[in-house]
């Protein structure tokens, strides 16, 4: 899949989420997902916005854990791969120059 595509689908699933009933009623969730939705359309660093996203997701979860919303969770699921992808590859080049 092209950089592009990628971009394009992560926006969807960032819509998807951002129109869901429970979400729209939390403008802090609100306001992480516009902001990281216009982070992607400027610069298609999908990388970057899936873990930011995934982070927001997990520090919103540990003091909202009695309502939640699924939508959220939906999100996290299908960013995680690509955030966890580049949490390593970051990690690995920081971490080079003390390997070597």
């Amino acid at each position: 899949m092209k950089r592009s595509e990628k971009a394009e689908q992560m926006m969807d699933q960032i819509s998807r989420a951002y129109g869901n009933e429970e979400v729209k009623t939390r403008p802090e969730v609100q306001q992480f997902l516009l902001e990281n939705a216009k982070l992607l359309e400027k610069t298609e660093e999908y990388g970057l916005v899936a873990t930011k996203i995934c982070k927001a997701i997990a520090l919103y979860a540990l003091s909202h854990q009695h309502d939640f919303p699924s939508a959220l969770g939906e999100l996290h699921n299908q960013l995680k791969a690509e955030a966890t992808k580049y949490d390593a590859t970051a990690m690995a080049a920081l971490l080079l120059p003390l390997w070597f």
